[in-house]
């Protein structure tokens, strides 16, 4: 192997040109957050090309199942309940082509960020696990005496076949459209309207929130959510958890979720004017491990706006105990412009971030959208209806 050796008359050349470099990026660096982001790299752009491609490897009887108005009404429609409760409009993966599942993967990738595909992706995996489970478990020892007749179907309805996916307006125009990805722990919908990208609500939730069996004892899809926010609550004073919890017993879902876009106006909790720095830091930490579930343009955009509105005006409440990770408990992380919502049952976790200012665009739309129909009264509705013997 041949060897070249720096003459000592060339090394401080060297060593000033790399000195100049490093200055010359250091200012690129300072600049990068003025400097406009190439369109071809922006969500907005990605995500119209993506979609438009997806569009293009369907059947026309396909693209007339997928593809909807551009309205509040069909945009709404969404939740978190598995599909037998909620036959959610669109397209599943289970009927689509090899091809076609690559192109609505290639759709999501342009519409998150690394985490967030792993994540999104994760959770379809583990609905998948957790329905052959669910399966096995019932032929192994029959249903209970108790049991519904619709537990079968609950658990035949699992698994990443019964994610759907439906698409408002016509992305090919680059302007005022949008899409939603949903199936039983996950809604995640994505807005693109003058070059924008807004991708709240997002819903994402898993059971069992880490597999305890199997070559894959100890995996995760969602890893760090309830961390994160544990981190912060044990980081603060005795006084400052004082105002932060709101009670002893965690709710059993989210109260933002589907459904109930406008459920909470009051601030609750504790200030983040009334945190340290570290403190302050850990919060700013809780807040982008969801945020940035988005694609870097998108996610910078939104720490943007909170920052607009004063990272001081954020609030941050618990509910439950505060001694185990792993135990019930409540958080929630509250401001103008996010909303940030997590409880945990056993192995179990639900989340929802919202923006309440700009949930679906609705800002940059100029329209004011309203959720009527939330995931509970999805699930009675469809109790009753088997109750009454009526099947599907």
């Amino acid at each position: 192997m041949r060897t070249t050796h720096l003459s000592n008359n060339r090394a401080p050349v060297l060593l000033a040109a790399f000195a100049l470099a490093a200055v010359s990026l250091a200012a690129l660096g300072q600049q990068r957050n003025a400097a406009p982001t190439p369109l071809e790299s922006t969500s907005a752009q990605q995500m119209s090309a993506a979609a438009t491609a997806f569009l293009a490897s369907l059947s026309d009887a396909q693209r007339e199942a997928i593809v909807y108005a551009f309205t509040a009404d069909n945009r709404t429609n969404w939740s978190n309940v598995p599909i037998f409760v909620h036959h959610r409009p669109g397209l599943r993966f289970a009927d689509l082509t090899n091809a076609q599942r690559q192109a609505a993967h290639e759709l999501l990738r342009a519409s998150t960020s690394s985490q967030g595909y792993q994540k999104i992706t994760g959770i379809m995996r583990l609905d998948s696990i957790h329905g052959a489970r669910s399966l096995a478990e019932l032929d192994q020892e029959g249903p209970a005496e108790d049991d519904r007749p619709y537990v079968r179907e609950e658990a035949e309805s699992f698994g990443s076949g019964s994610y759907v996916v439906a698409i408002f307006g016509n992305p090919a125009t680059g302007t005022d459209w949008g899409w939603v990805i949903q199936g039983h722990h996950m809604g995640a919908s994505f807005t693109v309207t003058d070059g924008r990208a807004a991708f709240t609500p997002l819903f994402l939730g898993a059971t069992p929130l880490v597999l305890e069996h199997g070559i894959h004892a100890g995996w995760s899809a969602l890893s760090h959510e309830v961390t994160r926010g544990f981190e912060l609550m044990q980081a603060l004073k005795p006084e400052q958890r004082a105002m932060a919890i709101q009670g002893d017993t965690p709710p059993n879902d989210v109260p933002a979720g589907v459904g109930r876009k406008d459920s909470l106006a009051e601030h609750q909790g504790l200030r983040a004017a009334e945190m340290t720095p570290g403190q302050h830091r850990l919060l700013r930490v809780l807040v982008e491990e969801y945020v940035r579930n988005s694609d870097f343009d998108a996610a910078e955009a939104q720490l943007d706006a909170i920052t607009a509105a004063g990272w001081d005006n954020l609030w941050f409440s618990w509910q439950g105990q505060t001694d185990d990770p792993g135990g019930p408990l409540f958080y929630r992380v509250q401001g103008e412009r996010i909303l940030i919502e997590l409880t945990q049952r056993p192995n179990h976790i639900h989340t929802i971030v919202r923006d309440p200012a700009n949930d679906y665009g609705e800002q940059w739309l100029d329209e004011v959208f309203t959720e009527e129909y939330s995931a509970t009264d999805r699930f009675d509705a469809a109790v009753r209806v088997y109750e009454a013997g009526g099947g599907r």
